[in-house]
């Protein structure tokens, strides 16, 4: 199923505070959606598998300061933190160049929208940084700059210790990789190649994650009278929209 930026962009948003998120986070996740898919990842699926957690099963993350400077924790140490807000707290800690030069890693629940979240900052603030994850049953590193997200295979030999699925890297500079064999899963013109397409033709969209979207998104509508409310209709979130 094809969908413009614009549409997409506004399913998702209404999604998202159909399902009770703030207004900001909605934002920054329908951003991040249309990021992906327009590098031709699932970013839909992605909505769908944050938001269907939300709030009850998902963990927050908090942006501390202690005596090392700005710090990430996560309010339950035992799960994985919610990507509504790992993504943009990651963004945080670039924006405030608070990451160490270890590198800092966090277990998120959707980690290719904490890849989004990273690419977008990086680009709007014009800096570079590096995420490692897991995409496609493998460990990738994402090159992020101003202007593009080459996303790298990581081989056996580099000496990285390969983190959890669920576990994302953050590094302020390149990684060594020097003891491994670099291939591209997304180099800097397919990058480009994607992007123009997406903004040509549209995005193709995972029809039935779409319409999961879009029935959390009626949540936001206005119901006509108490009948069309007690048959699921929404509770006035975004009023005439």
């Amino acid at each position: 199923m094809r969908q413009s930026l614009s549409e997409l962009y506004s399913t998702v948003r209404k999604a998202a505070v159909g399902r009770g998120a703030p207004h900001g986070i909605a934002e920054d996740l329908a951003d991040a959606v249309c990021w992906l898919n327009s590098l031709s990842f699932d970013g839909v699926s992605c909505a769908v598998d944050c938001l269907a957690h939300w709030p009850s099963d998902t963990s927050a993350v908090r942006l501390l300061r202690d005596e090392n400077g700005l710090i990430l924790e996560t309010e339950n140490t035992d799960t994985a933190a919610s990507a509504l807000f790992a993504g943009p707290a990651l963004g945080d800690l670039l924006q405030t160049t608070a990451v160490p030069d270890s590198g800092f890693s966090i277990s998120i629940d959707v980690p290719l929208l904490a890849l989004a979240a990273v690419a977008q900052t990086c680009a709007r603030l014009k800096r570079r940084a590096w995420l490692m994850m897991h995409l496609q049953g493998q460990v990738v590193i994402a090159d992020c700059n101003q202007e593009t997200c080459q996303i790298i295979t990581v081989t056996q030999q580099i000496t990285i210790t390969a983190p959890p699925a669920t576990e994302v890297t953050l590094w302020p500079s390149q990684p060594d990789q020097s003891s491994g064999t670099i291939e591209y899963l997304i180099n800097q013109e397919e990058f480009s190649r994607r992007r123009n397409r997406a903004l040509t033709k549209g995005l193709e969209v995972c029809e039935g994650s779409l319409k999961q979207l879009e029935a959390w998104a009626a949540l936001t509508l206005v119901a006509e009278s108490d009948r069309s409310r007690e048959k699921g209709a929404g509770a006035g979130l975004l009023d005439n929209d």
